[in-house]
């Protein structure tokens, strides 16, 4: 049954109690192996999926998260089989299918080159359609990295980063365009020294983007998902503890121990 906003005020009085043992409300949300933002191998699934479950835990509700490729969790997410997806960045073609919540986090979106492609700057995509580019199969980047991929003659799909760090690293492509962060722990994670020493991240950067809950429009509560997060998201900014995550996540709180990522190095 459909929860009417015009209550939303009242429950969120009655259980705004930050334990699962007060919660209301349990959601499922689709999520994606993209570390450190998101990830089962991570501590709370991942920078991005902690804030998340804290935000929703602020307004009395509870989630659950699902791991899946992202085509499908993109697909099941629209299908009405999960309440939200995370996350992604923000794209206007993405508005006619899905609510984008308040800004999460802020990246920068980057071009990864390898050095013996001879590209040493840039100033317009228009500049970079001689070369090889390699993308991630079902990824829209930004607005005006989509529009470009459309119509560029040299654009490659892969079904991952790694493998296409690793085309990058054996040349079969020059250039990946990839979120700063995660590019630099893919490299640090899954490759040696010796095998990224002619990889260098390209000045300037692509864009700065931002990041959001994914909630499917049309779907049965979805205007009142969105406003719980949403109201959960700002309480979390109001007590500083959006400031704490950030932090968590630049002391290596949330990767596996067993090979961690110093990102004080980027």
């Amino acid at each position: 049954m459909r929860i009417s906003i015009m209550i939303f005020s009242a429950l969120l009085l009655l259980f705004s109690a930050k334990s699962d043992a007060h919660a209301w409300l349990k959601l499922r949300i689709a999520t994606t192996e993209y570390a450190p933002y998101t990830s089962t191998s991570m501590e709370h699934n991942g920078y991005i999926n902690h804030i998340i479950s804290k935000a929703f835990l602020e307004t009395g509700v509870i989630v659950e998260f699902t791991s899946l490729p992202w085509d499908e969790a993109l697909e099941a997410t629209l299908n009405g089989e999960y309440d939200a997806l995370s996350y992604g960045n923000y794209i206007r073609s993405r508005e006619k299918e899905f609510w984008h919540s308040e800004p999460i986090s802020v990246e920068n979106l980057v071009f990864y080159i390898n050095e013996s492609s001879g590209i040493t700057d840039w100033g317009s995509l228009d500049d970079l359609k001689q070369y090889k580019m390699g993308i991630t199969n079902g990824y829209l980047y930004n607005d005006e990295l989509a529009s470009y991929i459309k119509s560029a003659p040299n654009v490659v799909s892969g079904e991952s980063d790694k493998a296409n760090f690793d085309a990058l690293i054996d040349g079969d492509i020059d250039i990946f365009p990839i979120d700063e962060l995660t590019g630099w722990y893919i490299l640090q994670r899954e490759f040696s020294d010796a095998e990224t020493d002619n990889l260098t991240a390209l000045k300037p950067y692509i864009s700065t983007v931002t990041t959001h809950l994914l909630v499917p429009k049309g779907k049965i509560n979805d205007k009142l998902v969105l406003s719980l997060f949403n109201e959960g998201l700002q309480r979390l900014q109001l007590q500083g503890e959006m400031e704490r995550f950030k932090r968590l996540l630049r002391e290596g709180y949330y990767q596996h121990p067993e090979k961690p990522v110093n990102y004080d190095r980027r």
